[in-house]
């Protein structure tokens, strides 16, 4: 029996010499498995201790660094993490995502360049590994490297990667190389996944602002405000793309909530507002803002033509003679003053002074419109050769009321 132990613990002896790690591989193991039921359960810092202790079974464990190095990752340890992943890579050099994870880890420390590399060996080694794909875009971005990040984000999509991000991040990448139909394109795909997307209906708003689409980017970003965005710049778009779209009550509606809550009190909202309450007849709302504006810009000679316009409008002609006079001093060269002057004149039926106020705004800006109008004055006054001669003019520079007011007045 004595001999049997001694033959025993020298087979035992002589195996642990040729193979160290025949039994304590075994050990490794469960202290690997133990460690991934724990990252399994969130419990980091017990994954890290049993990894700790394969490590130190097997030194050369691979997968146990990877995992260790995965935990350090969700605990915010990225040093750590790096060091684990480049053990990882130390032990197995084709390991596609210990190249991804430590490029992770070194975007975490601000080493973005580093961390492109890695991004790029994982890639190498696994072509179709759109995590690193999506990431190296991100660096491309950060760096202004729109072309590469557009190359990236267009092989994740090849790749089958159906996400509205995605497709979200290519179309703001193409909007700034300034192809606005490809943007579109990628806008309108991605809220075909996800119709609810805050950032999409805000992004393709402001895209079809751009395009003088005005009532669909004001949809947009009605929608996007909706869905939760509640700033300044989004009212102030939604705002002007009320006023373009001829929607004059609703940007009312925007323009007093840049005014009253976000206290937006300038010179510039307030003469919007007003702009808004002018083209949707509610004169003496609008001449109560044009008056605010001038008591921040004295020499503000639009609001003095279109206070002077509102005060005509809402019966009060000397106090609209009178703002006309002071937009003439600050500027005789604008051919508006004229122009609204000219027709408050024409339609109370004073047509020597509606005259005189068109001849003014042709002899500065001889367009097709300036001279239509003197036309309609020039027949009201009975010179229906030279109103034919005005018509004429407009009708050959494609004015479609001249062309029309041609053959109705039988100009020849």
């Amino acid at each position: 029996m004595i001999n049997f132990w001694k033959h025993f613990i020298l087979t035992l002896f002589l195996l642990l010499l040729i193979n160290p790690v025949v039994l304590s591989g075994q050990s490794s193991r469960e202290y690997y498995n133990r460690g991934l039921n724990f990252m399994a359960q969130q419990s980091y810092f017990e994954a890290i201790q049993n990894f700790d202790d394969a490590i130190d079974l097997t030194p050369d464990f691979y997968e146990a660094y990877f995992e260790r190095g995965r935990s350090h990752l969700f605990i915010s340890e990225f040093e750590k993490a790096k060091n684990d992943f480049s053990n990882t890579i130390k032990y197995n050099p084709d390991f596609a995502d210990a190249y991804l994870f430590r490029a992770h880890s070194l975007s975490a420390i601000g080493e973005h360049q580093k961390a492109m590399e890695d991004y790029t060996h994982t890639i190498e080694i696994d072509p179709d590994n759109v995590q690193a794909y999506l990431k190296r875009s991100e660096i491309h971005i950060r760096n202004s490297n729109v072309k590469a990040a557009l190359a990236d984000l267009t092989q994740v999509i090849e790749l089958g990667h159906i996400n509205p991000n995605v497709y979200l991040n290519r179309g703001k990448l193409f909007e700034q190389k300034g192809n606005t139909e490809s943007a579109m394109e990628d806008f309108c795909r991605a809220l075909e996944l996800d119709s609810l997307h805050t950032e999409l209906r805000y992004e393709r708003g402001f895209l079809l602002f751009s395009m003088k689409e005005y009532e669909q980017a004001s949809d947009d970003l009605s929608l996007a405000i909706e869905f939760g965005i509640d700033s300044q710049h989004i009212y102030q778009l939604r705002a002007d793309a009320n006023f373009y779209a001829g929607k004059y009550d609703d940007a009312i509606d925007d323009y007093t909530i840049l005014i009253n809550r976000f206290m937006l009190r300038n010179e510039e909202t307030q003469f919007k507002r007003a702009l808004s309450y002018y083209y949707a007849e509610e004169f003496d709302a609008a001449i109560r803002d044009f008056t605010r504006v001038i008591g921040q810009n004295r020499e503000h000679e639009i609001a003095y033509i279109y206070r002077a316009d509102s005060y005509y409008r809402s019966g009060r002609n000397s106090l609209a003679d009178v703002d006309f006079m002071k937009a003439l001093e600050i500027n005789n060269k604008n051919p508006l003053t004229y122009i609204k002057r000219g027709l408050m004149y024409f339609e109370t039926e004073s047509y020597a002074e509606a005259y005189d106020d068109l001849n003014l705004a042709v002899e500065i800006d001889p367009c097709a419109n300036n001279l239509f109008l003197r036309a309609q004055i020039l027949f009201a006054m009975g010179n229906k050769e030279e109103a034919c001669n005005d018509l004429q003019k407009a009708a050959e520079m494609d004015h479609e009321k001249a062309m029309k007011e041609l053959t109705i007045q039988q100009c020849h």
